[in-house]
């Protein structure tokens, strides 16, 4: 039976964090430790973990670092090969480590595996992600994983795991990165790793919760992050495609937010990379793309999601 260290980063998330604990303990597959580091919380996040008792939680402090650093502590403090993910407002669904060890098993040459996973967008939205590779029904070795990204990615911190020696080999979470730095990490692997992909969904990506990292605007990294892969995206025609994805998505978020770093972005990107519904939105002025956006909230509230990802 394999045995599983899980590592969570925890930060000011009071409000979500029993609930992911608790769904972590909840798991059919019985062999593994749980890992938090409480990254200098000001909430009583640490308190809500405190009131847990189960000698397979270890709870550890450290003043704020940020996720990075946090998950890098986590993971260093892990007695067990493989390694699973998962975020303080997150949640497992009973067979998430069951059928991570299934998808190891099954695939012994990988050394980074994932299961299907579904994002909470709003209220009682639930989105389930589209991806990009001939089967995505069927248990497999990714070859691809930026071709199979290019809609949604194969995997998110919550679905994903990995053994130590290879978190070790590309250089682990960067700490310079505060908000994408799992998108840092999966180019790493995807450049690197073996990985084999789950189509069972186990886990739930809750998008809208409190102090997301995801929600803010770290633009700065996020380009620092883009900017990495300079080399090897020149080498790589998937990776120069997956990455001009995460261009365009920045120049949305740098347009949306009147930020004027877009303009050094978008020249990057080649337009061959992108969709219709993309080159149009690329090219709209941040009032009327403001508007759009608030369109697109306005009919996920009433249950439709357009995407302009596929």
């Amino acid at each position: 039976m394999i045995q599983f260290s899980v590592a969570i980063p925890l930060y000011n998330k009071a409000n979500f964090i029993q609930n992911c604990l608790e769904s972590v303990l909840k798991q059919t597959h019985k062999d593994f430790e749980v890992i938090l580091v409480n990254d200098g919380s000001t909430d009583g996040s640490e308190s809500v973990v405190e009131k847990f008792q189960d000698s397979r939680i270890r709870l550890v402090h450290q003043e704020n670092k940020g996720a990075s650093a946090a998950r890098n502590k986590a993971i260093s403090l892990a007695k067990h090969e493989w390694i699973a993910l998962i975020d303080a407002d997150d949640y497992w669904y009973p067979n998430h480590l069951e059928e991570l060890q299934n998808t190891i098993e099954k695939f012994p040459k990988a050394d980074v595996v994932c299961n299907n996973y579904e994002i909470l967008l709003e209220k009682d939205y639930v989105k389930h992600p589209t991806f990009s590779i001939e089967y995505p029904l069927k248990a497999q070795y990714i070859k691809d994983y930026f071709k199979g990204s290019l809609i949604d990615p194969i995997t998110l911190t919550c679905a994903l795991c990995f053994t130590h020696s290879m978190f070790k080999k590309v250089g682990e979470f960067d700490i310079k990165i505060k908000s994408g730095q799992d998108i840092d990490l999966m180019v790493k692997f995807g450049l690197t790793a073996t990985i084999a992909f789950n189509p069972k969904t186990s886990s739930r990506y809750i998008i809208n919760s409190e102090n997301n990292l995801a929600k803010t605007n770290y633009f700065p990294d996020r380009l620092y992050f883009i900017s990495k892969y300079k080399r090897e995206e020149n080498k790589n025609s998937s990776l120069k495609a997956y990455l001009d994805i995460n261009r365009y998505a920045l120049v949305i978020r740098c347009k949306l937010a009147s930020i004027p770093l877009w303009k050094d972005i978008i020249h990057e990107i080649n337009p061959e990379n992108l969709n219709c519904k993309q080159k149009i939105l690329l090219r709209l002025p941040s009032k009327i793309l403001i508007s759009t956006k608030r369109f697109q909230n306005y009919l996920i509230d009433k249950g439709l999601y357009i995407t302009p990802f596929r």
